[in-house]
């Protein structure tokens, strides 16, 4: 039987596979990532050279390309309004949450306002009675010093009992007058500051909703300035973008591309793995509509592939991530094994879970820097061979199957 550092080291080895196909992964999608932003900044560089072409030659087009552009404007254009549309909607909504939190932060000033005269008034008259109280007190004090002066002391005695009654009556009375005083001052502080912190919250609201209309305002300036261009840039695409050649298969004795070594037909414009321009670019319009075309598919294929390859990062990354915790989750127990008088725990790697791992080092196989791959290619290589493997039960399995063995080996053992 093994024991716990042989269990880590195992999670441990699997960590790191897994991590090296993760690396090998990241460093095929920034070379893909690469080609793509070479691929997008030809392209608008096409799309930029059969602009001036096709609207210095409006209404001599071929192809009926003419029809195509005019039926795009058009829905460009109704498109575009109706955006707008939406955008002046959302604007004037943001402004009548905006007047509203103002309202709402008047009118909660004007009832503080309205409150505090109140409270004002409750003081005044408390005080007033607080002073009349206290005059009567002084007035007691003087009729004692006055009863208990020389031989009259004794003759007074009684009538001196009797006023200790009122004496008690208005000492509560001033005593209640003063705690009334003070709970109506506590209560005037709480309002002001409940009243402070709601100002704050409205002043806030206002000041975002504020913010985020007036964002809305300058994009609806603008896009009213830029209207035409938009509409315009817009139908091109369009029309254009929804281009694509039926490019031959490469064989082996077609030419090579210069920087990844792969042949290519030799009617191509670029490389059909890394988009590397392969002939001299052509400013005619059937030509740039040939070679737009050519990029269209290399743009639409790159993205695929990269979401694709993207995808499979993420499952690698989540195995990762999963090896990592079950890892600490080990050197928890071997700490325990230290710190307690505890038996050395005899454990195996469940067999199930031993053969599950052992597609880890498949992966990373699978996951080799092949040039001569395509993204899009070489994501269906990969998911061809992951499907059925790395499945969401499957993985679940494979983790659970070894935390259950840790938990069944320490609960008999420990």
């Amino acid at each position: 039987m093994g024991r716990l550092h042989g269990f880590r080291d195992y999670v441990l080895d699997r960590w790191e596979t897994v991590r090296k196909a993760e690396k090998r992964l990241d460093g095929l999608q920034q070379k893909y990532e690469t080609y793509f932003t070479e691929v997008g900044k030809v392209r608008e560089g096409e799309l930029a050279q059969l602009r001036d072409a096709i609207f210095t030659r409006r209404g001599r087009l071929p192809d009926g390309l003419d029809r195509e552009l005019d039926d795009a404007l058009e829905q460009a254009g109704r498109d575009f309004d109706r955006r707008l549309q939406e955008l002046e909607g959302e604007h004037a909504r943001l402004l009548e949450e905006a007047e509203q939190l103002r309202a709402a932060s008047l009118e909660a000033e004007h009832a503080v306002r309205e409150r505090n005269v109140a409270l004002d008034r409750a003081e005044e008259e408390l005080k007033e009675r607080n002073r009349k109280l206290l005059s009567r007190i002084t007035d007691y004090n003087r009729r004692i010093r006055e009863l208990g002066r020389g031989f009259g002391f004794f003759s007074n005695l009684f009538r001196m009992r009797r006023l200790r009654a009122e004496r008690r009556l208005l000492d509560e009375q001033q005593a209640d007058l003063a705690a009334r005083i003070e709970a109506l001052r506590s209560r005037w502080a709480r309002e002001e500051q409940a009243h402070a912190e709601e100002e704050a919250r409205l002043r806030q609201a206002w000041l975002d909703i504020s913010t985020e209309a007036a964002a809305r305002s300058a994009k609806i300036e603008h896009l009213r300035a830029t209207r035409g261009r938009i509409v315009e840039r817009t139908a091109l695409e369009q029309v254009l973008f929804g281009r694509q050649p039926d490019l031959p298969a490469p064989g082996p004795d077609d030419p090579r591309c210069p920087r990844c070594g792969v042949p290519n037909p030799a009617g191509n414009h670029f490389c059909f793995i890394c988009a590397r321009r392969l002939a001299d670019d052509r400013p005619d319009l059937a030509g740039s509509l040939l070679e737009l075309a050519e990029l269209n598919l290399h743009h639409q294929r790159f993205s695929e592939g990269m979401q694709a390859c993207q995808e499979i990062i993420g499952l690698v990354r989540g195995l990762a991530s999963g090896l990592s915790a079950f890892s600490k989750s080990v050197d928890d127990m071997i700490a325990s094994e230290d710190r307690y008088p505890l038996p050395k725990l005899q454990i195996d790697v469940p067999g199930d879970s031993m053969a599950y791992g052992s597609n880890f080092d498949k992966l990373l196989e699978a996951v080799q820097d092949d040039q001569s791959l395509h993204p899009k290619a070489f994501a269906e290589r990969v998911n061809a061979w992951i499907e059925g493997i790395y499945t969401e039960q499957r993985i679940k399995d494979y983790f659970e199957t070894m935390g259950e063995e840790l938990s069944r080996q320490a609960d008999r053992q420990w």
